[in-house]
């Protein structure tokens, strides 16, 4: 096994050791975020809820940061994962709200539903919004 000299991890390594300590509260925090960024991508597709989950995988791996110079391995992918999970959030809300307004069909099947709930269409709550 070579020498810790070069910048490669093993397992005898300082800044392995730093990075997968368990007990370490910063390395607890970014292991969380990171998980959170994770669920944050086939999340967003239920409820758009992949927004708030990579929103706060975010802020837990700037959190986790503390007074260190660079993030931790997984404060990394935490950011890279909840970045994308934001980004793929909005994408499928700004794509629904483009189909629901333009697509005649699914326009009707929203009236029809918001009836069924509200006792009103969708149509006439715009309009309500409209007149406002």
């Amino acid at each position: 096994m070579p020498e810790n000299n070069d910048e490669n991890y093993y397992y005898n390594n300082y800044n392995y050791n730093k990075a997968h300590n368990e007990l370490d509260s910063h390395v607890a925090l970014a292991t969380f975020a990171r998980i959170l960024g994770m669920f944050s991508i086939p999340l967003c597709l239920i409820f758009y809820t992949g927004i708030i989950l990579g929103g706060v995988a975010i802020v837990l791996a700037i959190l986790s940061k503390g007074i260190a110079k660079t993030f931790l391995p997984q404060a990394k992918k935490a950011i890279i994962l909840g970045s994308v999970g934001v980004v793929l959030g909005y994408f499928m809300m700004i794509t629904s709200i483009h189909t629901v307004l333009n697509d005649p069909e699914q326009r009707q099947q929203l009236n029809i539903m918001s009836e069924q709930m509200y006792g009103t269409s969708f149509d006439e709550m715009l309009n309500d919004i409209k007149l406002r």
